[in-house]
């Protein structure tokens, strides 16, 4: 599995008819649940792109890390 961040949020990174480019808002969580604004563009699968507040990118950093560990055993 390849993650890409892109720090800062790059609203370049995402299509142009996308939540996180048009709304530039945290799409990992959602608008609706979600205030905080962007801080990273990611690529993450299954997820495709998503623009992810602080919060979020935490979360993305620690689900691939687990992930990866369990690749290792």
């Amino acid at each position: 599995m390849e993650i890409r961040i892109v720090m800062p949020f790059d609203q370049a990174f995402h299509d142009p008819r996308s939540v996180a480019a048009t709304e530039r808002c945290c799409s990992q969580h959602g608008k609706d649940y979600c205030d905080q604004p962007p801080v990273a563009s990611v690529y993450y699968p299954p997820n495709g792109r998503v623009s992810a507040c602080a919060r979020a990118l935490h979360g993305i950093v620690d689900d691939a890390l687990s992930k990866f560990t369990q690749g290792r055993q």
